[in-house]
């Protein structure tokens, strides 16, 4: 009984991260080919942009798609499947409410969040790309829910792989008819990728959930305008409200570390562009390298999220010990092995994947992290599932708080080093504070 109850947890994780390993292996190639197009500092212009979509994702997306998928996952379990279609309604019609608004906000103000946000105005055609895809996420992601919430991985796993297939090929694509028409692609293609992929995976799903929908009866659909009426509309929002408070937040402390690092390394004697590429390099190549394995480490915490939510509803406190046990040996094993492997070939890495020694450098100093790394997000879903929503909150900020310091009062004087510690020793406390508050509570 117990071993069947696992399976799902366990096809889950496997589908996921296969998509996950193929997904990333992909972006590493588009990641070499938008270096060597765009060089690293626009790479650095690049990811300055990603405050922006995460805190969009964060006010609009996020909360939504893990309400959805708990109380889809609820409601699957009762074999109600009316009820499972109006939390998607009522959860995607929420998060279209905040979508649309937000896109018209961050596409009316680009110029102004790229100049005095951002302090780098190159970024401003950049983010009207960007916040074009955001009610495309919304849709995207609330599907996304609804199918992880019916245990249906392999949906997720395909929209996620098409996504990120559309965005490669169609920036390649117009990058070579561009080229060949004797005209230079700008960094905005990179943002025009994005919006690519994320209008396949909308499709996609959409299309999945219509292809779904003729093989149930329609009585098992709501009728016209009940998900007004519906029960979950209260819970829905409640829990959205809770994640996406947390998210914002979280993203805002994000956000100024993102753009406080240029600035900092700019103090500490870097010029400009030095400060923007040394940021691209390790924002745009190695971290995510390192997190290349938390491709297994994320699927597993994406589908223990459901799986200890439901434990903790029938208060089997055995069961979430023993998924709590299994996934904290599992995550800090393989941050070991990664480890020893980045440390052993990081400078072989950077220059072979990014022709970059600074690369390589940084592959070395960052690998201690690697079981700290894999092992926080998954400490993050089982505290989650438990509904310790603040106490993640705390965690993730604490960590945040500590990397900022590092960035006002250590970079102006040792420069990028001080940040590489400050990264490694911010991950320490979190992940020993999630590890206090599960020992608490669990």
């Amino acid at each position: 009984m117990h071993k069947l109850k696992l399976s799902p947890i366990i096809t889950g994780t496997v589908v996921l991260t296969i998509a996950s390993l193929i997904t990333r292996l992909i972006g590493f190639f588009y990641r070499m080919f938008l270096s060597s197009r765009f060089g690293e500092e626009g790479m650095g212009i690049y990811q300055l942009t990603s405050p922006v979509l995460a805190l969009s994702y964060a006010l609009c997306v996020s909360g939504f798609q893990t309400a959805i998928s708990k109380f889809v996952a609820a409601e699957a379990g009762k074999e109600n499947r009316r009820n499972c279609v109006s939390v998607l309604f009522s959860g995607l019609l929420f998060s279209l409410l905040l979508g649309i608004p937000c896109t018209v906000l961050i596409y009316c103000n680009a110029d102004f969040i790229g100049e005095f946000l951002l302090s780098e105005i190159r970024t401003a055609p950049l983010i009207r790309i960007i916040a074009l895809s955001v009610p495309l996420s919304c849709i995207h992601s609330c599907f996304n829910g609804y199918y992880l919430g019916l245990k249906k991985a392999g949906i997720s796993a395909s929209a996620q792989l098409l996504e990120q297939i559309i965005r490669v090929l169609s920036v390649f694509t117009i990058a070579q008819l561009l080229l060949k028409n004797g005209q230079t692609p700008s960094l905005s293609l990179a943002a025009i990728g994005l919006l690519a992929g994320e209008s396949a995976s909308t499709l996609f799903s959409v299309l999945i959930f219509a292809g779904m929908s003729r093989k149930i009866c329609t009585d098992k659909f709501p009728q016209a305008g009940s998900f007004h009426r519906s029960a979950f509309i209260g819970p829905i929002i409640k829990m959205a409200f809770i994640v996406n408070v947390n998210r914002i937040i979280v993203n805002l402390f994000a956000s100024a570390e993102t753009i406080l690092l240029p600035q900092s390394l700019e103090k500490s004697g870097l010029s400009g562009p030095e400060a923007l590429s040394v940021y691209g390099v390790l924002c745009g190549m190695v971290l995510p390298l390192l997190l290349f394995p938390n491709a297994l480490t994320g699927s597993i915490s994406v589908m223990l999220l459901p799986a200890v939510s439901e434990a903790n509803e029938k208060n089997q406190k055995d069961r979430i010990r023993s998924l709590t046990s299994r996934t904290f040996f599992f995550c800090f094993g393989l941050g070991i092995i990664c480890m020893i492997f980045f440390l052993l070939t990081g400078n072989l890495l950077g220059q072979v994947m990014f022709a970059s020694q600074t690369a390589g450098d940084y592959i070395v100093k960052l690998s201690f992290i690697c079981p700290l790394l894999y092992l926080s997000s998954a400490l993050g879903s089982i505290l989650n599932g438990k509904g310790k929503t603040i106490h993640c909150l705390i965690t993730q900020v604490t960590g945040l708080i500590i990397r900022i310091l590092f960035l006002l009062l250590f970079i102006p004087i040792y420069g990028i080093g001080a940040y590489i510690l400050g990264l490694i020793i911010s991950q320490f406390v979190t992940t020993a504070m999630s590890m206090y508050f599960i020992k608490k509570y669990i």
